[in-house]
């Protein structure tokens, strides 16, 4: 089951209070001016100025303060479960990597055993297998909600709501916290792990994309011993934007410094090369395509799991070197999602004369814009999207040019080198290399509606789903899967207090307490 905490209290801090400083009055009389006289405080001013009386009424002002807010406006709640992982954390427990210094943050079981859930398990950045045992607990993610944000608008597909749950059994009216999918009067379906609706695929915007990816590989972590170079394959010579697999391949290792990618074609207007990501196991020293697995619910990476098919990058480019003439020197990144491969080209130069453009295999171009180009010596956040057979490129936040939807597919084969890099004429420093994959709707025994009938909804009933699809208890398996909007709490719009372990040492022992986890602080979408 998956409801949310009882509502807890936020903490209030007060801000130090300094005593008020009571001002002299001169005080006259008919023997002499106020400045021969001796200056005196009058007692009803001493008496209100009180440090003591005043810290009361701060005190009362902001509890009160706090209570009307938490009545009428914003809520805080709690977060047990991970049903909405890894978005939102319930209670769990969490410990770095041996190999490789990634955080795993693994959710504490409902059933079974404690001991064996966290005895093995998975680093979802290098596959490396560890133990959780000896960590202590976490308590779960606490929101704040705006209460009366649907008095003012109606509820948007792929935002967070949080509700009562409608489901007629022992969870009946606690509050639960998922993502909408569904609108009024809409028919919901759901295919090879993406929501449709009434026949159509729902796509999502860069900005519901960021909230919905779950890791796969971040650079910046790397493997003690090992490192990434096997999970790199290099591309000399060959042209980027050719059809995968056109052109001369190499089994060698690309140039990786301080954790970046260098990909150097500056020798000449036409040098090209490419590096492409494969999904390679450091300890079976094979090559397995991506999985829709979440390291959250503590099981291992199966190969009978779900293939994913969605992905999304984000990095930082930085072109150090450019020769050639204006327009001839170019970046390119290119995602494949098993039934179609789309390549972003961008051009290196002056922005006036650049040109971003979509290009999809086989097809040719999607789409361009004009007045987009990498800068010798500047730094860019790229972020390259292929999620719900929608393509986006978005350069520092801003989407450059119109996504490119593409057919719904037929089928789609298992990917395990979903991502290339390339260069042309320039010598390109790729920095803080992040690869996601979207969410994948499982489809498991107990699911009825949208996964193996249409859920129908009627007016003012929604649709909802958790992201970590495999561990949620929510509208596909409910006997009446819609929520009606009286059953609406409000939307949170703040994690306002993730935690993490922190360590002190008292008199020579080390002390261990929960403390806010900043990294994790963060507007909600």
């Amino acid at each position: 089951m998956d409801p949310t905490d009882t509502p807890l209290p936020a903490a209030l801090e007060l801000p130090p209070l300094e005593a008020p400083i009571a001002h002299e009055l001169p005080v006259a009389d008919a023997a002499g001016s106020p400045e021969d006289k001796p200056k005196r405080t009058p007692r009803a001013l001493h008496r209100n100025t009180s440090p003591f009386r005043a810290l009361i009424v701060v005190m009362t002002g902001f509890v009160g303060l706090f209570l009307v807010m938490r009545t009428i406006a914003v809520e805080p709640f709690g977060v047990p479960t991970g049903s909405m992982a890894p978005a939102l954390s319930g209670h769990h427990r969490d410990g770095f990597c041996p190999r490789c210094g990634y955080v795993v943050r693994v959710g504490r079981p409902t059933t079974g055993s404690v001991t064996e859930h966290f005895k093995k398990v998975t680093c979802p950045n290098c596959d490396n297998g560890l133990s959780l045992v000896e960590a202590n607990d976490l308590g779960g993610d606490r929101l704040l909600v705006d209460k009366n944000i649907y008095d003012l608008r109606t509820p948007r597909r792929w935002e967070m709501v949080v509700f009562r749950c409608p489901n007629t059994n022992e969870e009946f009216g606690k509050p639960y916290v998922k993502r909408l999918v569904g609108l009024p009067g809409e028919t919901i379906t759901i295919v090879d792990g993406d929501v449709y609706v009434n026949g159509e695929i729902a796509r999502k915007g860069i900005a519901e994309v960021r909230e919905t990816v779950m890791p796969i590989f971040d650079m910046n972590f790397t493997p003690h011993s090992s490192g990434w170079n096997p999970r790199w394959l290099v591309e000399v010579g060959g042209d980027p934007r050719l059809p995968v697999g056109a052109g001369p391949t190499s089994a060698g290792s690309p140039a990786i410094e301080s954790n970046s990618l260098v990909l150097d074609a500056s020798d000449t207007p036409q040098s090209t090369t490419a590096v492409r990501y494969r999904n390679w196991h450091l300890d079976d020293r094979k090559e397995y395509p991506v999985r829709v697995w979440n390291s959250y619910d503590g099981t291992s990476r199966r190969n009978d799991m779900p293939a994913a098919h969605d992905f999304y990058l984000t990095c930082e480019v930085e072109v150090t070197a450019a020769v050639g003439a204006v327009g001839e020197a170019c970046f390119d990144c290119r995602l494949s999602d098993g039934a179609d491969t789309v390549t972003a080209e961008i051009t290196v130069g002056l922005r006036k004369t650049g040109r971003a453009q979509l290009i999809r295999e086989n097809h040719g171009g999607l789409g361009s814009a004009n007045g987009v180009a990498l800068e010798p010596g500047r730094r860019y956040k790229l972020e390259f999207a292929f999620v719900d057979r929608r393509a986006i490129i978005s350069i520092d936040g801003r989407v450059v040019l119109p996504p490119a939807d593409l057919e719904p597919a037929t089928r789609r084969e298992p990917v395990s080198r979903p991502l290339r890099l390339g260069s042309r004429g320039c010598r390109v420093v790729v920095r803080d290399l992040k690869l996601f994959r979207d969410i994948h709707y499982t489809a498991e025994a107990n699911d009825y509606h949208a996964t193996r009938h249409p859920a129908v909804l009627g007016a003012r009933q929604y649709f909802v789903l958790g992201d970590n699809s495999g561990n949620s208890e929510d509208s596909r398996k409910w006997p009446n899967p819609a929520v009606p909007e009286s059953s609406f709490i409000g939307k949170p719009f703040l994690i306002h207090q993730p935690l993490r372990l922190g360590r002190v040492s008292v008199g020579g022992r080390e002390r261990v307490f929960q403390s806010l986890d900043w990294s994790r602080l963060r507007w909600l979408h």
